[in-house]
């Protein structure tokens, strides 16, 4: 049994010399003689740690990656109690395991897959991204990286799109399941501790359209789910977990990490997500409907004609109902979790105010009971 370290600085070049073996990177000619640690996500990952292990080896080393990123659960408890309690860490152990490389999008190569459920351990050694363009969510991303993205995970959708394949995977629960339902209660826990940290980021219509929000969560959630096909969603569809390679070939240019809140449910819930919180508000607002339509184009081209039974009509009014929904993730982020630092503070807070605003600007508000 390889012992998973604690906290990613205690990675030593026993256990990824061991790992590497167990996940037949390397070969038993092979060990890792130095590792070099830098601690990366920062503000970013708020449920996991992360890190970059810049490796040195000793002996037949051909093939032996340079370097490789370390996964494992927050140190926080609070984001650990909140990682355990959705199974986000199996979630993404299994994601590696059963569908990385078939989704029709570019995922990191795993080097090593850590799942233990009965004594709740997890980890996972996955291929440097490093060179790749990133881009911060806090400044914002442009239009034409959001239609990039939205036709990257387009085809994700399209591979799954109502799909019987989806009933094999009862690791990702739907949208629906109690454990992602689960969400409505805590936005309502999360609602006066995430008000309290959000401060003016959140305007009075804000607040008075999240606390009508808190309470009908889940029969905004019910709704969309139940007028939309199914498929595999990443659910963290956001510009901090996707990295960018112009030299690459058009299926390989939008690398997309940090699988742990995949669930099956509607694929234009990735979309609203990406858009509302990591676009400008006024950027979102004169891109959002082109956008969504190029969405909805990829996902037809690549199923050979449109989705039976939904419509270009049917994605937006569904765009427009799922704003309320993804208030969700900065509520939470913001009055459940630790936000670790600075950086982490200015995310949930950027995304608050674009998610808020952004149902505000399109009336989403109409779905709710009165």
């Amino acid at each position: 049994m390889i012992a998973i370290p604690e906290l990613v600085g205690d990675a030593s070049p026993t256990f990824v010399t061991e790992a590497l073996r167990d996940g037949g990177a390397i070969g038993s000619d092979s060990s890792v003689a130095e590792v070099s640690v830098q601690q990366i996500g920062e503000g970013v990952g708020i449920v996991g740690q992360l890190a970059r292990l810049t490796l040195r080896y000793e002996g037949q080393a051909e093939r032996a990656p340079s370097s490789v990123i370390l996964k494992i659960p927050s140190e926080y408890p609070q984001n650990r109690g909140i990682g355990d309690h959705y199974n986000f860490y199996e979630r993404e152990g299994r994601f590696y395991q059963q569908l990385a490389g078939k989704v029709g999008v570019r995922t990191p190569s795993c080097y090593f897959n850590h799942i233990d459920t009965e004594s709740n351990s997890f980890a996972l050694m996955l291929e440097d991204f490093g060179e790749r363009t990133m881009i911060s969510q806090i400044a914002g991303i442009g239009v034409e990286r959001a239609l990039e993205s939205v036709r990257a995970i387009a085809a994700v959708h399209a591979e799954f799109w109502a799909s019987p394949r989806l009933d094999g995977l009862d690791w990702m629960p739907s949208l629906d399941a109690p454990i992602n339902m689960s969400a409505g209660e805590q936005y309502r826990k999360a609602w006066p501790v995430a008000i309290d940290l959000l401060g003016d980021a959140l305007s009075p219509d804000a607040r008075a359209l999240g606390e009508r929000i808190k309470e009908a969560w889940e029969q905004v959630n019910q709704a969309g789910c139940d007028a939309s096909p199914a498929t595999v969603c990443h659910g963290d569809f956001r510009v901090d977990n996707l990295m960018f390679d112009d030299t690459a070939a058009d299926a390989e240019r939008v690398g997309v990490i940090d699988w742990q809140i995949s669930y099956q449910g509607p694929g234009i819930s990735d979309i609203c997500y990406l858009l509302t919180q990591s676009m400008d508000p006024e950027v979102c607002r004169e891109s959002e409907r082109t956008i969504v339509d190029t969405w909805y184009d990829t996902v037809s081209e690549h199923l050979g004609g449109s989705p039976a039974g939904y419509s270009r009509h049917d994605a937006w009014t569904e765009y427009r109902r799922t704003l309320l929904g993804v208030t969700v993730y900065p509520i939470s982020g913001a009055g459940s979790m630790d936000p670790a630092n600075e950086r982490g503070r200015q995310l949930v807070e950027a995304m608050a105010r674009r998610s808020f605003e952004a149902a505000l600007a399109l009336d989403a508000g109409e779905f709710l009971p009165n």
